[in-house]
């Protein structure tokens, strides 16, 4: 199971992580430009891309909608990395969430300044992504907003990463649960999306919880500082896609 899991996630880092020398957010770098790089065509697909804007009125509440169920008791950060275009926390395998009767393995998250998903059009100083990967190499993310208010203590676990140097890599081995710092009330969003970097591989499922969580001035500042200006791709059209909530 784990040498699966390990040559799976060999082939989504190689193609998550293709190309990562050539694009950025700006200049020629930015994703106006990404469907013109080699390897990055479907980030040109308008009809399947993410990030988009939520239209609250627009979207369709269905109380059927499957619950989340997170596994994360094994959750351990195996290193944090400044790979330039976030600030990433890589996880070691065996924490998963169920979603939809499917296991999705917990990969890493990382962090957008500002929010790349808008609710009304409005956007978060922060935008967390928790990505998961199933043994089909379909992929779920779960995207938490971050407004500026309370303390995050459970957050400061990985105050290491205030040490690392820039575009730099730091191993640790910190037990870490994100189910404690994800909104208490789970109510959600999800729709059929992308990756929100290069390739913009398209059909991933995304859970978008409705609630915010809250970190002060000083720690969205902290992130920040280790993330580019606004490394957030602008939204994209849903063109007939629905919103679902539950």
């Amino acid at each position: 199971m784990k040498k699966i899991f390990f040559t799976s996630f060999l082939f989504f880092c190689g193609v998550y992580c293709y190309a990562q020398k050539h694009w950025g957010y700006e200049g020629e770098e930015s994703p106006q430009h990404w469907g013109e790089m080699p390897g990055n065509e479907k980030c040109k697909d308008k009809g399947s891309q993410s990030p988009v804007n939520i239209v609250v009125s627009k979207v369709k509440n269905k109380a059927s909608l499957p619950g989340i169920k997170f596994h994360y008791n094994t959750a351990d950060v195996k290193d944090i990395d400044d790979n330039g275009h976030s600030l990433q926390f890589d996880f070691k395998g065996g924490s998963f969430v169920e979603y939809n009767n499917k296991n999705y393995e917990l990969v890493q998250f990382h962090a957008h300044e500002e929010s790349e998903h808008t609710i009304d059009g409005v956007r978060y100083p922060l935008e967390l992504h928790f990505v998961h990967k199933a043994i089909d190499s379909s992929v779920l993310v779960i995207g938490v907003m971050v407004k500026e208010g309370g303390y995050n203590s459970y957050f400061e676990k990985l105050n290491v990463f205030k040490e690392i140097s820039k575009n730099s890599k730091e191993e640790t081995d910190i037990k870490f649960d994100p189910e404690k710092m994800y909104p208490r009330n789970k109510a959600y969003y999800t729709y059929s999306g992308s990756l929100t970097t290069p390739p913009c591989s398209d059909h991933v499922t995304w859970i978008l919880f409705k609630n915010p969580i809250t970190m002060t001035e000083d720690e969205i500042e902290n992130i920040a500082k280790y993330l580019p200006k606004s490394n957030n791709r602008p939204v994209q059209p849903l063109n007939g896609r629905e919103v679902l909530g539950k």
